[in-house]
């Protein structure tokens, strides 16, 4: 069984003048939404062995606060630039490339890439969007990365802040 946990990071400031998109940090709401979706994590025990996060500020930070509330350490916790505005096929290929010894992986990155890889992954699984700080964890009925697919999904679990909406298929 392999389970993959995508997350978009938290909420950031509006592009300042000065300030480009890679380097915009998180807002109040995003540092508070992040802090509550890690504990939220922490309750459901959805702990990962590897996060992978985006290079980009916003998702380091969110990165950053799943890791502290988690307890990972830092050899668990890895930076991937190529995560960067990722499309599902991308993140699929650096999901796929996860070791075998990865039970669970989690990857906090940017739209529309997580949102279209749910799409790809769980076609009927009724999630239009990710919102900022929102997740998904899927159980894959495979013990390699490279096998996971639209048919081996066994479970799935949504979870956006503020408990707005949470859900249980299969």
């Amino acid at each position: 069984m392999k389970r993959l946990t995508i997350m978009r990071h938290a909420d950031a400031r509006w592009k300042d003048h000065g300030t480009d998109d890679f380097a915009r940090p998180l807002n109040r709401r995003g540092l508070a939404s992040a802090e509550a979706m890690a504990r939220r994590l922490l309750e459901l025990e959805l702990v990962p062995d590897r996060l992978l996060a985006s290079t980009a500020r916003r998702a380091e930070q969110t990165a950053d606060i799943v890791a502290r509330e988690l307890s990972l350490s830092v050899r668990h916790v890895q930076r991937e630039e190529a995560l960067y505005l990722a499309g599902a096929a991308d993140l699929l290929r650096i999901i796929r490339d996860t070791g075998p010894r990865i039970a669970h992986l989690m990857v906090i990155a940017h739209n529309p890439g997580a949102s279209d890889l749910i799409h790809m992954l769980v076609p009927q699984g009724g999630i239009s969007t990710l919102t900022t700080a929102a997740l998904c964890s899927i159980v894959f009925e495979a013990e390699d990365w490279r096998a996971i697919g639209p048919e081996h999904v066994k479970q799935v679990h949504h979870q956006a802040p503020a408990s707005r909406l949470w859900g249980l298929i299969g």
